[in-house]
This record gives structure tokens, C-alpha cells and sequence, in this order.
């Protein structure tokens, strides 16, 4: 191990003395800025709660559809409630006036199914009325008295009036057709109501759980003692349905049955269908909670379209800071609850909820869709910024690449070298001073100078013979006084040669003439002017 930590050293080591192109280098250190910020940015929005906010507009929208469920079933319920209470009144007014007619006690219309008959004739009205007029599936009267006590089912049989919906469905919702479920069927004859296929003559009070307590028990007013049953299997049917139980309390404070309304689950689901948002379909429940467990089968569950919910899970709770989740065997889904009181608190020992339930499922593939998006968000932000990164470093490292090959070609000395930065500029004009000067050192000249140096000694072939022999005097260091003993002319005639001389040569004096032969003797070039 320590062997290998050698070598990645020493790799590391060799790969910083390696020379790296200016553009890579800048690109690399362009990346390296734009990742930086890139994750700055990144971890600025995960602390603002950007990447959050779906679980928080979740909430917001559970929160919205849970406080409309709530609201409109709390009305609902008592609204279905104060209908039970009113029937209650109108039943035990009804029943007490039938049996001060008749003569007769509660207890001796046992074994007298006339007297029950002429009972329920009385009562189909009321029962029927609620019926209509009551947003429920079904109407109930249960008198606590059986027409054969002999029967083995005396014990939990007791003679009834029960009336309910029939063909309920969401295409066809209004005037369904009514059902004559329980009761004499001569009743149903005389209204010409169709006998339920499950029909039966008495009522099986074993499906009303707290029956005994509320006709047995001690009651003085219907509003003390009434509640809600959970959801039970009506008899040899398939439906199922929550029953409201009211005492019908006389005037002595007999208790001379219970009477309520249905609310079947179809009906359930009819008034309360499933909502389709972005994140998926929610579903109403109206359930009781046990131990921290959502026990739906004892329930209502609204309409389950667009969701697995199968409507008999029991699901356990766990809080969550946006939403809980409810675990089940078939699923799990997510969702808000809030408590809801249905019944009198004495009554039963159920706590009802209201909850609003997502499949967990439904919102994943949101939430999958929003990352996705998000994702490829960023990566087109990400690929924008290392074009930009690529193209800035290019557009930078361009002209100072070219300026670099014009110096490596010798264009120094031109001075054409411009890339816009300054210090590369710099660099190109000091190279360019220092090649001049080392080009003076060893006798070269500018071009612009060597081209001057050309043009004069051009001009020495515009000399005569006489002004060349001059020209050659004064090269050789003779001073104007010297020339006339030399060349046997006079002074006046040297004079006549040398503005001769200067006219051709194109210069203005001797001094300058000079100048060009000690800068022709410096360069070297002394012999072209001989």
C-alpha cells in the first residue's frame, strides 16, 4: 500500500511538470469555477427548500381537500343526524297515538302480526318521507317487538320497516327506483313497492351493535343517546352500510325502538369520488382509528378511481413532517387525517377520522417526473455553461496564441504584433526593442533604416567622376580644407562639388553627409559608397 502511494506521488509529481496548452489550462480553470458555483447554487436551493417545495404543495393540497372533505361530511352527518332525531319524534308520536288507540302496551304486540301490520301502515309514511327527502340511501324503523316469540330467532328478531335505493349508480343518480327490504310485504304490496331479492320479514337487530343498550338502557330524550354503526354486511347481500341508530323515546321515557338512516358504501362513493390533481387521485376515507391504525373496513371509502385502494386495508399511521404515511399489506399511500365526532360520546368507543389519501406510487412518478425535469434542467444550465466556459477561453486564448506564433516566427520586429492584453503586448514590443538592438550590435539595420541606407547609396551613382573623388576625400577622414590641395581644384570649385553632392545624395549639409558615412563605416557598408 505504501508502495502504491509512492508511485501516485510520484505520477502526481511528474504530471505538474508536464507543460500544459494555455487554452486547456484556461478551460480547466473555467470548469473549475463554474462546477464551484455551479454547487453552490445547488446547495443554496436544497437549503432554501427548493427541492422540498413538492412535499409542501402536497401538504398545502391535502390540507385543502381534507378541510373540504371534513367540512362536507361533518354537514352531512348532521344533517343526516338532526333527520334521525326529527324522524325519531315524528315515530314516537305516531306510535304512542297507535297504541292508546289500540289499547294496548309495547310488549303485547308480540305474537300479533295484524297489530304490527296496522303499525307499519301508519309508519311507511314517515319512513318513506325521510327517505325522499334526506340525502341517504335508505330508511329504517325497527319496533322492539317480533310477530312469533316462538321463532328461533326471536331473541334477535325484531319487526321492521326498512326502505332502500335501488340501482344506484353514478350515470343515473336521480329518482332510483325504491326497495322494500324489510317489513310485512303486505305493505309493499299496497304501495306498489318491489320486494329487495334479499328481502326479508324482520330485522336482524345483531347488525345493530349498542341495539340493546339504546332500548334497554335508560334514556329520557332521542339527542342522548344515538350513534353511528360501523360499516356492517346487510344480511345475504353483498352491500354494506352505515346505519344511524336513534331511539324512539315516549313520552314515559319507553323506549319503543330505533329508527335512522342508511348510508350505503355505494352511496358513499357516489357522494364522495375520487379527485384527480396533478400528483394523482385521492380518495375520501370515513374511518375509525384503533392503536394508531386506520381501520377502513369498519369505514367508508369515497371513489377509488385511478387508485388500487381495495377499501378493507387496515393501515398503520406514521407521522411525517408534510403528510403521513399509511402502510398496508396491498400498499402504501400518503395523506392527512383529522378527526371527526359522528356519534355521542357514550355511545361508542370508535374515534372517527376524516382522511385524504395519495398512492404513494402516484406521487413517486410525480415526483420522478419533476426530478427528471429538473435534471435535465441542470444539465442544459451545466452544458450552456461549459460552451460558454469553452467559447470564453478560446475567445481569450486566441489572440494571445497567435501573438506567441507571430513572436516564435520572427514578426516581433515588425511591430504588427496586437492581441489586446497588455502584458503579451508589452512582451512583443520589448522582444521587438531587444532583436533591433541585437541586430545594431552585429552591424544589421531596421528595415526601415537599411531601405534609407539603400535609397543614398542609390544615389552615389547620380555623382560624377569629380564629386565621387570628393566623396571618396571626405570618406577618408580629409576635412574640407585638405580637398583643394588634394584634388588640385580650387577652394571655390570644391564648394561647387559638395552642393552638388548634397543635392544628389539628398542631404542638407555636410554634417549630415558625414552622419551617413560614419553610420555606412558602423554598418559595414563603407565599400558601396567607394
Amino acid at each position: 500500500m505504501l508502495n502504491k502511494l509512492k508511485e501516485m506521488r510520484a505520477l502526481n509529481a511528474f504530471a505538474r511538470k508536464q507543460s500544459v496548452g494555455m487554452q486547456h489550462k484556461l478551460m480547466f480553470y473555467w470548469l473549475s469555477m463554474i462546477l464551484t458555483v455551479f454547487a453552490l447554487v445547488m446547495l443554496l436551493l436544497s437549503a432554501a427548500g427548493t427541492f422540498s417545495k413538492e412535499d409542501d404543495r402536497l401538504n398545502q393540497m391535502l390540507k385543502i381537500q381534507l378541510q373540504n372533505s371534513s367540512d362536507h361530511l361533518a354537514e352531512w352527518l348532521d344533517h343526516l343526524t338532526a333527520q334521525g332525531l326529527n324522524m325519531s319524534k315524528e315515530l314516537s308520536r305516531e306510535i304512542e297515538a297507535f297504541l292508546t288507540e289500540k289499547g294496548v302496551t309495547l310488549d303485547q304486540l308480540n305474537d300479533h302480526p295484524e297489530l304490527l301490520l296496522e303499525l307499519q301502515e301508519d309508519l311507511y309514511a314517515y319512513v318513506n318521507t325521510t327517505l325522499q327527502t334526506v340525502d341517504c340511501s335508505g330508511a329504517y324503523v325497527v319496533i322492539d317487538a317480533t310477530a312469533n316469540t316462538d321463532a328461533d330467532i326471536a331473541s334477535y328478531s325484531r319487526s321492521s320497516l326498512y326502505l332502500r335505493y335501488l340501482s344506484l349508480n353514478a350515470i343515473s343518480p336521480v329518482n332510483p327506483s325504491v326497495t322494500y327490504f324489510r317489513g310485512i310485504p303486505d305493505v309493499a304490496w299496497q304501495k306498489g313497492l318491489e320486494l329487495h331479492n334479499r328481502w326479508n320479514l324482520e330485522f336482524n337487530i345483531r347488525r345493530l351493535p349498542g341495539y340493546s343498550e339504546l332500548v334497554y338502557g335508560t334514556v329520557s330524550r332521542p339527542s342522548e343517546r344515538y350513534f353511528w354503526t360501523a360499516r356492517t354486511q346487510l344480511t345475504d347481500t353483498w352491500e354494506s352500510v352505515m346505519l344511524l341508530c336513534v331511539p324512539i323515546v315516549g313520552n314515559n321515557q319507553t323506549v319503543y325502538g330505533v329508527c335512522g338512516v342508511e348510508v350505503s358504501a355505494l352511496y358513499f362513493q357516489l357522494s364522495c369520488p375520487a379527485t384527480t390533481g396533478q400528483f394523482g387521485s385521492t380518495v375520501t376515507v370515513l374511518a375509525p382509528v384503533q392503536d394508531n391504525r386506520l381501520v377502513l373496513s369498519q369505514g367508508m371509502v369515497g371513489g377509488v378511481s385511478g387508485t388500487y385502494l381495495e377499501g378493507q386495508e387496515t393501515f398503520s399511521i406514521h407521522q411525517g413532517r408534510y403528510f403521513n404515511t399509511y402502510l398496508s399489506e396491498s400498499g402504501q399511500y400518503i395523506g392527512l387525517q383529522t378527526p371527526i365526532s359522528i356519534s355521542k360520546e357514550d355511545a361508542q368507543e370508535l374515534q372517527w377520522a376524516v382522511a385524504i389519501l395519495l398512492p404513494q406510487e402516484s406521487y413517486a412518478a410525480h415526483s420522478a417526473n419533476l426530478r427528471q425535469t429538473w435534471i435535465i434542467a441542470v444539465l442544459v444550465l451545466l452544458l450552456a455553461l461549459l460552451l460558454i466556459a469553452f467559447f470564453l477561453s478560446r475567445r481569450f486564448a486566441r489572440p494571445i496564441v497567435r501573438a506567441l506564433s507571430q513572436l516564435q516566427q520572427g514578426e516581433a520586429a515588425e511591430g504588427t504584433i496586437f492581441s489586446g492584453i497588455s502584458e503579451v503586448d508589452n512582451l512583443a514590443q520589448f522582444l521587438s526593442a531587444k532583436e533591433q538592438s541585437l541586430k545594431l550590435a552585429q552591424g544589421e539595420l531596421p528595415p526601415n533604416i537599411a531601405e534609407m541606407f539603400d535609397h543614398f547609396a542609390e544615389r552615389k551613382a547620380m555623382l560624377t567622376e569629380a564629386e565621387r573623388n570628393i566623396l571618396r576625400y571626405y570618406i577618408e577622414g580629409h576635412e574640407i580644407a585638405e580637398i583643394p590641395d588634394l584634388a588640385f581644384i580650387s577652394m571655390s570649385t570644391v564648394r561647387k562639388h559638395n552642393r552638388s553632392i548634397y543635392e544628389k545624395m539628398g542631404v542638407a549639409s555636410r554634417d549630415e553627409l558625414m552622419l551617413y558615412i560614419d553610420l555606412f563605416r558602423r554598418c559595414g557598408r563603407l565599400q558601396e559608397l567607394l
